[in-house]
């Protein structure tokens, strides 16, 4: 009788996913967040769930599955009886993210000057130059590893995962802005990078601060003006 009742007590009130249909639900997930990041799925594209199913050959459940978890992120929009569209890049919402990027980021570099290794600040070096000849992803990417760099370095978890959460969400939004500076020439980020990389290997709190927001809140702005031009072109 006591055995009964504890197997009945452990025992969960419903079997977990089997292992094959989380991975292939992580798998779907994982591809269209990525194409929606990418722009390879392009804001306000519609999508449906069979037309999904057949890309990636699969039932329709794990493809409802991704397409919850993206809705729930807000980078998918729930259409009845239609099927979804990809979220447009709203402006409020972008300057939103940036602004508390910004706040995380003069709290993140506060704690690389403090904690971090001089190893590890050296190893910053190589953001110092862009070589879009030697680097796969061009600037957009080496812009991205920069700053999660500098996320994974502040040695707070829950700080370092909402960062990279806010990186890749505006992805969308820098694709847009970076095809404005300077036509296209990346160098006045890149100096800025390596202004910040001074800053954190030579211990400077208060400029590696600074600096960091500068960068991130003249970012937003860059951001900001992209769209409203593409807005109004509209």
């Amino acid at each position: 009788m006591i055995s009964d009742i504890l197997k009945t007590m452990t025992s969960p009130e419903s079997p977990p996913p089997a292992p094959g249909t989380r991975l292939l639900r992580e798998t779907v997930y994982e591809q269209l967040r990525a194409d929606m990041m990418g722009c390879k799925l392009a804001p306000g594209t519609e999508m449906r769930e069979a037309e999904l199913a057949a890309r990636f050959n699969l039932s329709k459940s794990p493809v409802r599955d991704a397409l919850m978890r993206l809705e729930r992120e807000g980078l998918v929009i729930s259409l009845p009886r239609q099927g979804y569209r990809v979220a447009p890049v709203s402006l409020t919402d972008v300057l939103d993210m940036f602004h508390l990027r910004a706040a995380l980021e003069r709290a993140c570099v506060e704690r690389i000057v403090l904690h971090a290794s001089d190893a590890q600040l050296q190893e910053l070096d190589c953001f110092r130059d862009f070589d879009a000849s030697a680097r796969g992803g061009g600037f957009i990417a080496f812009n991205r590893a920069f700053h999660r760099q500098i996320a994974e370095l502040g040695g707070n978890a829950r700080m370092r995962d909402q960062l990279l959460d806010l990186i890749d969400l505006l992805e969308r939004a820098v694709k847009v802005s970076v095809a404005h500076i300077k036509n296209g020439d990346p160098q006045m980020l890149v100096s800025e990078h390596a202004q910040l990389i001074d800053a954190l290997q030579a211990r400077d709190v208060k400029r590696a601060q600074r600096l960091a927001e500068q960068h991130v809140v003249s970012a937003g702005k860059r951001v900001n003006s992209a769209i409203s031009k593409s807005l109004i072109a509209g």
